[in-house]
């Protein structure tokens, strides 16, 4: 995803996380919360998302699908 994509989600959205370790924890996340960190530009943004469940998420922006 890039961020004018992620910028649409909200609570109850389901996304993909892509784990770039060879997928050992990919997995469907259910967004409680979500904040999208951008720091030099958008190719430094680094999202965090807090599952529903309580699980907490930070990746990249690409990760996401």
């Amino acid at each position: 995803m890039n961020i004018k994509q992620i910028k649409k989600l909200h609570h109850g959205d389901e996304v993909f996380w892509n784990d770039p370790d060879n997928g050992e924890c990919s997995r469907y996340y259910t967004i409680g919360t979500i904040v999208i960190d951008i720091l030099d530009d958008q190719a430094d943004a680094v999202v965090c998302i807090t599952d529903k469940d309580g699980t907490y998420l930070e990746c990249f922006p690409h990760e996401l699908k």
